[in-house]
């Protein structure tokens, strides 16, 4: 089992970098692509709703959970018929 953790961490993931804009500092922004599911985070006193999101240039590994207003406000595409999964 300690050589398979071994393994694992000396592998690293790679990226075409022909595929990313970069600016002139190095550095690029990521667009959402897609949008999976939606889910409320229930608080004592608010509900918040929530969106797991799937990112340019990162695997099915790598989703993150965002708030949807904010992501409605930036991304507005995301939300177009057919787009989303409810």
């Amino acid at each position: 089992m300690l050589r398979l953790a071994e393994s694992k961490a000396g592998v690293r993931p790679t990226v075409d970098l022909s595929q990313i804009d970069l600016s002139e500092d190095i550095s690029y922004e990521e667009h959402p692509i897609q949008i999976l599911d939606r889910k409320v985070q229930q608080l004592r006193s608010k509900s918040i709703p929530k969106v797991l999101v799937k990112w340019q240039f990162h695997d099915d590994t790598e989703l993150t959970r965002e708030r949807e207003d904010y992501m409605r406000d930036r991304f507005p595409y995301l939300f177009e018929a057919g787009r989303t999964v409810t």
